[in-house]
């Protein structure tokens, strides 16, 4: 064995960089995937992310109870948000910013607001105008804010200091961007008082967004017709569920393209891989069946000469695995920062699942035994004497 790997050892590295890609690509693109997915899962379930959103022109707050005794709706969270300009020192750019109210006084039951550092809204009352805010992390990081900076907004008409008082992170803003591109430049979150908010507006008693939970077992379908109706009178648009969300179709979207990519990319090396290996083994045994005939004359059994060969291979896809793996950790681990930078979680970290090794290798070494197996057996059965005469010529047509 030692002997055929060293006089064969350009083919045998060649086959083992091609196998190393095959589960490299496996390994890094699906490792980060489901490190994003987990991470979300995660995220959605400690900020009790909504199922459905709707928003209106302008609703008294009496009607959460009529939107609460819907069928299939579970909970309903009402808010106030509104779209303004946003001004910095030195950056002629325009800034779009959107204002989130939140009432200090009654935590939210749903879209709950992570603190990644500084303090919360109810601990930074300012004196005079200036308003405290958080700002989302995306935007603060692509500013260069931390709390204490100060930020001009025009609200209603009329310019107001912001002065940030937190970095923050919501499940509805995983992804920050406009029309589904990422910008986190030019698109910031801020999430201020709901009274001074609704104050400025002229919004007192009323809300112009709305979260809802749904029940267990409810139709989605159902729930979003009954409440787009009653929303209607109110200029509400039609209400829509999380795969229409921004944030989260984003991020559902690179979830389900990175599996399809990681899932067929590998296929193909995998299938050159194979290919490889069976052209090797089918020559190298080829200029062997003399050796071969001489051993079953013997009396060795055929296993142990298909053994050999069989080895042979496995030793080759072993250390294509080996390395492999270690490439799909080291890459997976940069594709995952690479993902930290325009999806935002209070954790996010690279894991591979148990699973993926399994899979990986199992499917690496099944293709490449299957592979070589037809052109082992195809010598090693043959009788002492034939194998001992040179193949008979291929016919041509």
């Amino acid at each position: 064995l030692l002997r055929d790997l060293r006089l064969m050892w350009s083919q045998a590295l060649t086959i083992a960089l091609v196998v190393a890609s095959d589960v490299g690509a496996f390994i890094t693109t699906l490792s980060a995937v489901d490190s994003l997915a987990l991470a979300r899962d995660r995220f959605y379930a400690s900020g009790r992310f909504a199922d459905v959103f709707a928003s209106v022109k302008r609703a008294p707050n009496a009607l959460a109870e009529t939107l609460r005794e819907t069928p299939g709706v579970a909970d309903v969270q009402t808010g106030i948000e509104q779209i303004v300009r946003i001004e910095l020192d030195g950056v002629a750019d325009p800034v779009i910013g959107l204002l989130i109210g939140v009432d200090a006084r009654q935590p939210a039951r749903m879209n709950r607001v992570t603190l990644r550092n500084g303090r919360p809204l109810d601990q930074a009352r300012q004196p005079g105008p200036a308003l405290p805010a958080l700002v989302s992390a995306a935007f603060a990081d692509a500013r260069g804010l931390v709390p204490g900076s100060r930020v001009g907004a025009l609200i209603n008409g009329k310019r107001r200091t912001l002065v940030i008082a937190g970095i923050a992170l919501s499940p509805e803003f995983i992804f920050a961007g406009i029309m589904g591109m990422p910008d986190m430049r030019g698109f910031g979150v801020f999430w201020v008082d709901r009274e001074a908010l609704a104050a400025a507006y002229d919004m007192d008693g009323a809300f112009n967004r709305v979260a809802i939970k749904l029940a267990p077992g409810a139709s989605e379908r159902a729930t979003l017709d009954a409440l787009s109706q009653q929303l209607g009178r109110y200029g509400g648009r039609e209400a829509h569920g999380r795969a229409d969300q921004p944030s989260h179709a984003m991020l559902d979207n690179e979830i389900k393209e990175q599996r399809v990519l990681g899932t067929v990319l590998p296929s193909i090396f995998l299938g050159v891989a194979a290919f490889l290996l069976n052209v090797v083994v089918s020559r190298l045994v080829a200029t062997q069946r003399e050796q071969i005939a001489a051993l079953k004359a013997l009396g060795y059994p055929n296993r142990r000469i298909g053994a050999h060969y069989l080895k042979l291979v496995l030793v080759i896809v072993l250390a294509g695995l080996g390395l492999g793996v270690a490439l799909g950790d080291w890459l997976g681990t940069l594709m995952t920062g690479l993902y930290a930078e325009f999806f935002h979680f209070p954790e996010f970290e690279h894991r591979i699942e148990p699973w993926l090794l399994v899979v990986s290798i199992g499917i690496t070494v099944a293709t490449a035994v299957l592979g070589t197996l037809n052109a082992i057996l195809a010598t090693v059965r043959l009788a002492p004497a034939a194998a001992m005469r040179p193949p008979a010529p291929g016919r041509y047509r």
